[in-house]
């Protein structure tokens, strides 16, 4: 089964490139098929509105042609009772239960093989019966209700077109064979008869060709704009210059933090910020600024874990990281692990002293989630380990104290660069 991702309040499949998709558009799919994990994507998304509406247009159509006892009954009064007992006894609960089967949502293969032989077992099938029972007066009726048959499939149930193809023809070799059995019908009026079905069913399958190609056109413009919608989504949650998370991205990630099913997790936090930037920007400019702080951005991307840790540009020169079920002092053997990582990079300073390089000053703090410790505590209790690391002497990492401690305190940190 196809993953879908839940973006924006919208589902897009999964592994859908944005390339297999332009290029589906741009062929027009002329065969009306798309590439397999398209197809199976679209298959997969209109499943239900699909089966709905082959419910629908089946009850419908049993309706329809339940009335058609009505005629059965004044044009051959002496076959009423077979007509009854073939429409109401035979057909109808059997195409009941192939509409029930459809709640199941079987696949595509099943769904569209049982609405296409269906028309064409029951439907046709049952004319063909009713004609070999009728007399000279209601064969000309009959044979011409097949026409009703194949409107049914392709225009009301909309079956998918190679089926579609299969069903009609199958409806014109039987209108074909029920003229040539048939006595009354001389060689003239079959070729007539025949040359009127075939163009019915030659238009019938035009038009379905045209209606499947506008719906599976219309899911790739709408597949089209929900990717869009999707990167425009994951764009503003970007920050433009280091490419990481924002603070946008990072109030979305305190709030799931904070959720009810996620108190009682382990959390850490590491507020990171690079020493002496400012006098950096100053010497070197602000274009050697923002390289600098690419390159420290992408130093920190690659030490953390992929799927499991977050990192957010915090604000000018600070970043911060958030580790989930980490403990502190695992969390302080990370931040260890990005300072010298930092350091070994080698990123010239030009406003210190010749061969000194860019450092960072690092501040951590660990707890448990609860009710009475929120993700805005654990940071304020980071930032002020921060603040200890860069006054004594910055390029270390600072865990003074633990959150619990740090809520004890009636003071907080000035800001120090």
């Amino acid at each position: 089964m196809l993953v879908m991702e839940r973006v924006t309040g919208e589902s897009i499949p999964a592994g859908v490139e944005r390339s297999t998709l332009e290029k589906a558009i741009a062929s027009g799919f002329p065969l009306l098929k798309f590439p397999r994990q398209l197809e199976a994507a679209f298959e997969q998304e209109v499943a239900d509105q699909r089966c709905r509406q082959l419910i629908l247009g089946g009850l419908f159509g049993i309706l329809l042609y339940d009335l058609f006892l009505i005629p059965d009954w004044l044009i051959a009064p002496q076959t009423f009772s077979t007509a009854v007992w073939l429409r109401l006894g035979i057909v109808t609960p059997i195409a009941l239960l192939m509409i029930a089967s459809l709640y199941l949502n079987p696949p595509v293969v099943i769904r569209e093989f049982l609405v296409a032989a269906g028309g064409v077992a029951l439907g046709a099938g049952s004319i063909f019966c009713l004609m070999f029972v009728g007399d000279a007066g209601p064969i000309s009726v009959q044979h011409q209700s097949l026409i009703l048959i194949i409107l049914f499939i392709t225009m009301v149930q909309r079956v998918r077109f190679w089926w579609a193809v299969a069903a009609c023809l199958a409806c014109f070799a039987m209108h074909a064979v029920e003229l040539s059995v048939m006595p009354a019908y001389t060689s003239e009026f079959q070729v007539s008869a025949n040359t009127v079905f075939g163009c019915a069913v030659i238009l019938t399958l035009f038009a379905s060709y045209v209606l499947e190609r506008e719906t599976r056109m219309n899911y790739l413009l709408s597949l089209r704009g929900r990717l869009q919608r999707r990167d425009l989504d994951a764009k503003s949650r970007r920050d433009a210059l280091t490419g990481l998370r924002n603070r946008l991205s990072l109030d979305e990630a305190i709030e799931v933090c904070e959720s009810a099913d996620r108190l009682d997790d382990e959390l850490a936090v590491i507020l990171l910020d690079i020493d002496h930037f400012k006098s950096f920007n100053d010497t070197a400019g602000h274009q050697a600024g923002d390289v600098c702080l690419k390159r420290v951005a992408g130093i920190v991307q690659s030490e953390l874990r992929d799927y499991s840790d977050d990192v957010f540009r915090f604000g000018g020169e600070e970043f911060l990281v958030l580790l989930h079920d980490v403990d502190l002092g695992r969390a302080i053997r990370i931040s260890e692990r990005i300072r010298k990582a930092v350091e070994d990079a080698s990123i010239p300073h030009p406003a210190l002293d010749l061969g000194e390089v860019v450092t960072v000053s690092m501040g951590v703090a660990s707890v448990v989630l609860s009710r009475d410790v929120r993700v805005g505590q654990v940071i304020a209790a980071a930032d002020t380990a921060l603040y200890s690391a860069k006054r004594n002497g910055r390029n270390q990492v600072a865990p003074r104290m633990g959150v619990a401690d740090f809520l004890a305190q009636p003071e907080r940190r000035a800001s120090v660069h």
